[in-house]
């Protein structure tokens, strides 16, 4: 059964498969939740330094928080301390990326996973790893919803912070607001 993450509610989760869809240098997928702390550590493995983190606090607004030049041992600090957060967390979203391949990985709201590359068929391997399959048609969360049945997203609080604590926090160490 597709999970999704703990602030998101999604109204037909069974209509969700491990999938995704690959148009030009984007690919679009959808992963159950349980798999997405993993994944994301997967997919800057394959990444290029200096690497970045992009925090949207409001997935709705054009709010953007970075923290750039970071080593992947930085980053997995940052994300062993922070990652539960942002992963459950259904009102914001953020991106992990290279500053010089400009590959990134952009996790939506609703945990729509977006990849951009200029050689993106190079992480269909990593994708399958994961048990997503390619489609001609992926079928995300914003697929599910009708005026009868929203999606719904919402502000977690995880150990007492929530994501805009967590930006206040990485403040101290160099995220500014773009």
């Amino acid at each position: 059964m597709f999970q999704t993450a703990a602030g998101v509610t999604v109204p037909f989760p069974e209509k969700l498969s491990e999938q995704y869809e690959l148009d030009g240098n984007t690919i679009t997928a959808n992963l159950s939740f349980e798999k997405l702390s993993d994944f994301v550590h997967s997919f800057y493995a394959e990444l290029d330094e200096p690497l970045f983190l992009a925090i949207h606090p409001d997935a709705e607004s054009d709010e953007v928080w970075y923290l750039d030049g970071m080593t992947k041992k930085q980053l997995t600090m940052i994300l062993d301390g922070y990652g539960e957060l942002l992963y459950q967390d259904g009102l914001s979203a953020f991106a992990i990326g290279s500053l010089t391949t400009e590959e990134e990985l952009f996790v939506q709201k609703y945990k729509v996973l977006s990849i951009y590359s200029e050689t993106a068929k190079r992480f269909v391997p990593l994708l399958k790893k994961y048990g997503m399959e390619p489609t001609g048609h992926l079928v995300t969360a914003w697929d599910t919803f009708s005026e009868e049945k929203p999606g719904a997203a919402e502000r977690l609080e995880i150990a007492g912070q929530t994501v805009p604590d967590m930006i206040k926090e990485l403040c101290k160490i160099g995220m500014y607001k773009g």
